[in-house]
């Protein structure tokens, strides 16, 4: 009895012995990624999401991990090719396409930076993009979706609403819209279109044939800004940002409308992402007879945005706009 005991008390402790040391072995053939990622400042990045998808069939696995306050991450991979991605808004997302072999501990620590066309981001109001509670200027920030949600189709129509502006249009659509933010004169409003400034030379802008066309962010700050753009900007800055595209699988959408007054309106965007080139193209078409007689509109608008990465914060951009308009005189 005591034998047969003693047997399987052996056989039992060797079993353990041996999934044990297959278990070690199974974890040396692993391989370990970790790293720290700060932002601008310096300072760790917690709560960013790190996933490391295996390349190959489209249902293979996806490890995950996030990232501890000072920055810190890690996680064990079998070895193969990864496609590894960080996020966390409002941070711009980025992605590696790693080779791991069995054993390798490898690190990967990198700065991560700002999105500028996030709403949880501001750019205007100071000399470095920021997020948005840390910014002190009073600040509007209307998003994408906000755009595409109101409906709007000029750009005067979508900031009535805004705090702090008032417009005033003499005639039809189609006169000439200027712009009074914080009680100042329309010649105090800087405007900018992705940091280029579209006023003349201590005018004001004529807004009555700007489009929300391809725009995926504006920022309205209150206040002198004189310190970073200038006399111009004694009352405010008004600046527009042109989408960029984001998806890997090319985004295109349509339009058409029609109504009263022989009123009609069609255009098109595509945007997507190849590689370190993103794009972004939109053109529109307005046209309306108006309500009296010589009130007739015409407007087109074509927009582009294009970019090149070389490195993690090395781009060449060039950013296009054309709006042409012709209006009736009564």
């Amino acid at each position: 009895m005591k034998t047969a005991v003693l047997a399987t008390a052996f056989l039992f402790i060797a079993g353990s012995v041996l999934t044990l040391s297959s278990s070690a072995q199974s974890n040396s053939s692993d391989a370990h990624l970790y790293g720290t990622l700060i932002d601008a400042s310096g300072a760790g990045v917690g709560g960013v999401q790190v996933s490391a998808r295996r390349q190959g069939p489209p249902n293979a696995r996806t490890w995950s991990a996030l990232s501890a306050a000072t920055g810190e991450y890690s996680f064990s991979v079998p070895a193969g090719r990864y496609h590894v991605e960080f996020n966390r808004t409002p941070f711009v997302s980025r992605d590696f396409i790693l080779d791991l072999a069995a054993g390798q501990s490898r690190t990967l620590s990198f700065r991560l930076d700002l999105e500028r066309l996030s709403s949880n981001v501001v750019v205007t109001a100071q000399a470095e993009p920021s997020p948005a509670p840390q910014t002190t200027a009073p600040v509007t920030v209307i998003s994408r979706d906000e755009i595409a949600a109101r409906q709007t189709v000029s750009l005067p129509d979508l900031l009535l609403f805004a705090p702090g502006i008032s417009i005033g249009r003499t005639g039809a659509q189609g006169g000439t819209t200027s712009i009074f933010l914080n009680g100042g004169n329309s010649n105090f409003v800087k405007v900018l279109v992705d940091g280029t400034t579209i006023n003349p030379p201590g005018g004001a802008v004529d807004f009555s044939n700007l489009t929300v066309d391809n725009i995926g962010k504006i920022e309205i700050v209150r206040g002198a800004e004189s310190a970073i753009y200038g006399t111009d900007a004694v009352s405010g800055v008004i600046q527009l940002f042109t989408h960029r595209g984001t998806t890997r699988v090319p985004e295109f959408s349509a339009f058409g409308e029609g109504g009263s007054f022989s009123s009609g309106r069609g255009g098109g965007q595509l945007s997507g992402l190849l590689g370190a080139f993103d794009y972004s193209g939109a053109a529109s078409y307005l046209q309306t007879a108006g309500q009296g007689p010589n009130d007739d509109f015409l407007n087109r608008t074509l927009s582009g945005n294009v970019g090149y990465a070389f490195r993690d914060r090395n781009q060449l951009r060039l950013s296009l706009r054309n709006n042409t308009s012709e209006a009736g005189i009564p």
